[in-house]
C-alpha cells in the first residue's frame, strides 16, 4: 500500500497501520472523561455533535492518529461499548492532574496527547502538527489570549510523570503549575489559525449556555469552511 507522506514529522512508526490510509504515530492518545460535569447537569462526554457523542467521535479521531488510545475515567462501565482501555485514577479526587498521572504511568509510548472529553471537535491536522514538535520538548500546548490549554497537549512521559507525582503528593493540583519545571513549546494563535477558527478548535463545553453558543458558532463556521470542520 502506498503511504501518504506528511513531511515534517519525525516520529513515524516502522510498521504503519492501514486505518483509513493514515500514518499512525507511535504515541498514546488519551481522552480525560473523569469530570463530574456538575455545571452541565449531565455527562459531557455524551453530548452529541452531528448526531454522534463527543466521546465516540473523538475516539475515532485519535484512533486515526495514534497507535495506542484509551480513556481516563473512574467509571469504566460507562464506556464499555467503545472497546478501548479505561484507566482509573491512582490519586482519586485529584482532578485532571490525577487523570494525567495515571495515564502517563500506564502509557506504552513516551509521548502522550491528552484531551478533555468536553472538546467538541479535535482537529487531526492540528494534533499532527503539534506531534511534529514534540522531539525537543517535554510539553507541547496551545497558548492563546485565553491562556494555556493543558488539556489539549502533548506530554513527555519520562520527564513529566515524576514532576506531576511530586505535585500531587504536595497537594498542588492546578494542571499547569509544574510547567515551569519543563521545557514547553507553546503553540501560538497564529499557528493554530492555519487549521481553522482558534476559538472553535480549542472550545470546551462546561455549561448548557456554552453548549448552545458553540452549536451556533459551529454552524456558522461550517458554512464558511466545510473542509476544516467536517466530523
Amino acid at each position: 500500500m502506498a503511504l501518504r507522506k506528511n513531511t515534517g514529522y519525525s516520529f513515524y512508526r516502522d510498521v504503519f497501520s492501514q486505518r483509513g490510509g493514515f500514518i499512525i504515530l507511535d504515541f498514546t492518545g488519551i481522552l480525560l472523561a473523569g469530570g463530574k460535569s456538575s455545571r452541565m447537569g449531565k455527562n459531557k462526554a455524551f453530548l452529541e455533535l452531528n448526531g454522534k457523542p463527543f466521546i465516540e467521535k473523538n475516539l475515532e479521531i485519535l484512533q486515526l492518529i495514534f497507535s495506542e488510545v484509551f480513556i481516563s475515567s473512574n467509571t469504566p462501565e460507562l464506556y464499555s461499548q467503545y472497546k478501548v482501555r479505561v484507566v482509573q485514577d491512582h490519586y482519586v479526587e485529584h482532578g485532571p492532574l490525577g487523570g494525567i498521572q495515571a495515564c502517563l504511568q500506564e502509557a506504552v509510548s513516551e509521548f502522550c496527547f491528552i484531551a478533555a472529553c468536553d472538546i467538541p471537535f479535535l482537529n487531526p491536522d492540528l494534533i499532527r502538527f503539534m506531534a511534529s514538535l514534540t522531539e525537543r520538548y517535554d510539553i507541547v500546548a496551545p497558548k492563546t489570549a485565553g491562556g494555556i490549554h493543558p488539556l489539549y497537549a502533548f506530554y513527555k512521559r519520562s520527564s513529566c510523570l515524576p514532576k506531576i507525582e511530586k505535585s500531587l503528593k504536595a497537594g498542588i493540583l492546578k494542571t499547569i503549575d509544574f510547567f515551569d519545571q519543563c521545557s514547553v513549546r507553546y503553540i501560538s494563535e497564529s499557528e493554530i489559525e492555519r487549521f481553522g477558527n482558534v476559538q472553535l478548535l480549542l472550545y470546551n463545553v462546561n455549561t448548557p449556555e456554552e453548549w448552545v453558543k458553540f452549536q451556533m458558532e459551529w454552524e456558522k463556521a461550517k458554512g464558511f469552511a466545510q473542509d476544516k470542520y467536517r466530523c
